[in-house]
């Protein structure tokens, strides 16, 4: 397994995600997404540019989505649902900017590049090359809810839920087990937001950590759409072009009264 590399603030970027027209549907024939990262979910700000766009069928076989449409601010996923029962939908493992680090007193400072030239602290005792690695998943059901592909992951850095994702009611024990290349991330940092969330006073956010076991508890006070999302940055795969990457994972889901 990967070694764990700390970093001494949690840096504020935007978080992807998948976003359907409908979360179930008793006879639908095709569903249309959303997917962009925002600051302000869900309001969609900067289109996520991957090549690996696909859907597990119910059966839990890969399928091409049928049409991708990019925009600047969001790209525009349209599937059709032949099957009954649950798709998922995902970015696939989205690889992005790359960045330098240095460390400093065994954490990771981003070194930031000004007129072409990196400074970097005096006390540093590396420097590291970094690439960020994100996936957005969603969950859309036509029909009775099927769970084959909800027990497979899109990438290292996993987020499994124990009820089915378009069956989550409001007093639901809503948990999922967080987990870095199959094994249980303990003490791991999640952010969730939901839709409105910024009009409440305070502006909605939780940012609970998982347990001993890498299993997160949530309690949801409140119908509605939320992003789950959490960071995880590791030493990269041999091969890879950086020395660690920075890995992201998001599911969407909605919460029913």
């Amino acid at each position: 397994m990967a070694a764990t590399l700390m970093v001494g603030a949690k840096a504020h970027a935007h978080v992807s995600y998948l976003l359907p027209t409908v979360f179930n549907t008793s006879e639908g024939s095709y569903v249309t997404l959303v997917s962009s990262f925002t600051d302000n979910f869900p309001n969609a700000e900067i289109a996520v540019i991957s090549r690996d766009y696909h859907v597990v069928r119910p059966d839990g076989t890969r399928g091409e989505i049928d049409a991708v449409t990019e925009f600047r601010q969001l790209v525009l996923l349209e599937s059709s649902l032949e099957e009954e029962g649950t798709y998922r939908f995902t970015t696939g493992l989205r690889l992005g900017r790359e960045s330098k680090y240095a460390e400093v007193d065994g954490e990771l400072v981003p070194l930031h590049v000004e007129d072409g030239a990196v400074e970097i602290p005096d006390n540093a005792t590396r420097v590291v090359t970094g690439q960020t690695a994100t996936v957005s998943d969603v969950y859309v059901t036509k029909g009775a809810p099927t769970w084959a592909a909800v027990e497979q992951s899109s990438g290292p850095l996993a987020l499994t839920p124990n009820l089915h994702p378009n069956e989550i009611y409001l007093g639901d024990a809503l948990t999922f087990d967080v987990t870095f290349e199959g094994q249980p991330l303990a003490g791991q940092e999640m952010e969730i937001t939901r839709q409105g969330g910024e009009y409440e006073d305070p502006k909605y956010v939780q940012l609970p950590k998982t347990d001993a076991a890498g299993k997160l508890r949530l309690e949801l006070d409140e119908p509605g759409l939320y992003l789950l999302m959490t960071r995880h940055r590791a030493d990269a795969p041999e091969g890879a072009e950086t020395d660690i990457r920075s890995y992201t994972t998001s599911i969407t889901f909605e919460v029913l009264r």
